[in-house]
C-alpha cells in the first residue's frame, strides 16, 4: 500500500533530512501516521482504529527484509517497507505481535468487522497478484510508502524513493511492484511512468472476490456487506529499477 502527497504547505525548515533503519521502537510513529491516513471512521473513541493500523503494519513486516525511516530533527517523517525474494526477515518477531493484536481485535463486534474486513481486502490483494503472474520473483513488493504529513514540501518521498531504487539497483532486482488505491495519489506513479499492471474498480470488488476459485481465503470470509460501500479502487504499479533512476535523476 502506497500513500504519496507532498504539496507544499509553506513549511520552511533548516534542519536537514536523513534516512536509517527502522528499529522496533519506531513502531509507534508508523501506526500513529498509518492511523492519520487510513482511520477506521467508524471507532468514536480510536482504539480499533489504532489497532487496525497496528494490523496492517505488523502483517507488512511479516514481509519485510528492508524497512527505512526518514526523518528531520529526530521527528519521524517518513517510511518504506520492502519485501525482497530474498534475504532474512528485518522484524522476525513481527508475526507473534499480529496474532496478539488480532486476538485483541476479535475480542469486540467493531473489531472482529474491522479485521475481516482488513484480511478481506489484504486477500483480494494477494488474489489480484495472483491474476497478474506477480508471485514468480525476482520481482520485489513495496510494501508501504508513506510520508507523513508534516514532511510536506521538504522533499522526502523522493528521498526515500531514490533510496530504494538505489538500494534494488544494487541488488540487481529489474522489477519491482506496489499496490495502492484511490484514497493516494495514483497519479504520481503514472506521472513516474510505472505501468498499472491491474486495476479493480470498487464497483466490481464485491463481484471479483465472489468469483469461484479453489482454496480462495477471500470466499471464505463471510464479510459484511457494507464493506463494499464506498470502498476505493485498487491498483498495482510496476516499474522498471533503471528506468525509474534515470527518471529521479532527470527530476
Amino acid at each position: 500500500m502506497a500513500e504519496f502527497d507532498l504539496a507544499d504547505k509553506g513549511q520552511t525548515s533548516r534542519q536537514v533530512p536523513s534516512i536509517r533503519p527502522m528499529a522496533w521502537s519506531d513502531m509507534p510513529d508508523l501506526v500513529k501516521e498509518f492511523d492519520r491516513t487510513w482511520r477506521v471512521e467508524e471507532d468514536r473513541d480510536g482504539k480499533v482504529s489504532q489497532l487496525s493500523a497496528e494490523h496492517f503494519i505488523l502483517a507488512y513486516l511479516t514481509q519485510t527484509t528492508r524497512a527505512r525511516i526518514a526523518c528531520m530533527g529526530g521527528r519521524f517523517m517518513g517510511v518504506t517497507l520492502l519485501r525482497e525474494c530474498q534475504g532474512p526477515l528485518s522484524f522476525p518477531q513481527a508475526q507473534a505481535c499480529l496474532e496478539a493484536v488480532d486476538d485483541t481485535l476479535n475480542s469486540t463486534p467493531l473489531g472482529r468487522k474491522t479485521l475481516a474486513s482488513a484480511r478481506h481486502w489484504q486477500a483480494t490483494e494477494v488474489r489480484l497478484e495472483e491474476e497478474t503472474g506477480l508471485t514468480t520473483p525476482p520481482q520485489a513488493e513495496l510494501k508501504l510508502f508513506l510520508v507523513s504529513d508534516k514532511a510536506r514540501g521538504h522533499g522526502i518521498g523522493r528521498m526515500l524513493w531514490r533510496d530504494t531504487l538505489s538500494h534494488l539497483d544494487r541488488q540487481g532486482v529489474a522489477n519491482f511492484y506496489l499496490h495502492t488505491d484511490s484514497s493516494c495519489d495514483v497519479g504520481y506513479y503514472d506521472h513516474q511512468g510505472m505501468t498499472c499492471l491491474a486495476e479493480l474498480g470498487g464497483k466490481d470488488y464485491a463481484a471479483f472476490s465472489q468469483r469461484p476459485q479453489a482454496d480462495s481465503q477471500v470466499d471464505s470470509l463471510g464479510v459484511d456487506p457494507t464493506f463494499f460501500e464506498g470502498i476505493d479502487d485498487i491498483f498495482i504499479y510496476g516499474g522498471r529499477v533503471r528506468e525509474q533512476l534515470e527518471r529521479c535523476g532527470r527530476s
